[in-house]
């Protein structure tokens, strides 16, 4: 098997899926939405270029976000690969709704359920599975406007972006 290969349950996966920084394969796309002042929720190592990094392993909140300067809110909040290990995901996209200034973007990225490994049996640190249509439809019921969503890439993850 090539070196850039690794397997998994049956299932062949490119090798940087075991590395982390899924932030690397969005990023380009993520800045063409998100501009100005913004988060990057659950930047770990590897913070989207120009957010202010929020890394919930050294302490970040995902449910207490700061204010920006003057109480404005943020341009954008970026998020890669967090969301499913939050408790309560929807208490949080309601929370960083509300961080969000009128026309804000939020970002996410999220890990694909094609991926077995990501799945909360097989990889305990992930709470909850996400699908592209579903997860846009429920920034959709939580009041995010114009959201789209794209399928699964080859970092095997996926895109969802709304608006406030």
């Amino acid at each position: 098997m090539s070196p850039a290969i690794f397997e998994y349950g049956g299932d062949l996966f490119p090798d940087y899926l075991r590395r982390g920084n899924a932030c690397q394969f969005i990023a380009p796309t993520a800045l063409h939405f998100c501009k100005g002042d913004g988060l990057d929720v659950g930047a770990s190592k590897w913070p989207l270029p120009g957010a202010v990094p929020i890394d919930l392993a050294t302490g970040g909140d995902a449910m207490a976000l700061p204010l920006r300067f003057n109480s404005i809110g943020w341009n954008f909040i970026f998020s890669s690969h967090c969301l499913e290990h939050l408790p309560n995901p929807v208490a949080a996209l309601e929370h960083w709704r509300t961080k969000l200034v009128d026309g804000g973007v939020l970002f996410l990225y999220l890990p694909h359920p094609d991926m077995r490994y990501w799945r909360p049996q097989n990889c305990r640190k992930h709470l909850h599975l996400f699908h592209p249509k579903d997860t846009a439809e429920m920034l959709r019921d939580l009041g995010f406007r114009d959201v789209i969503h794209s399928e699964r890439d080859l970092a095997w993850s996926f895109a969802v972006v709304g608006f406030k």
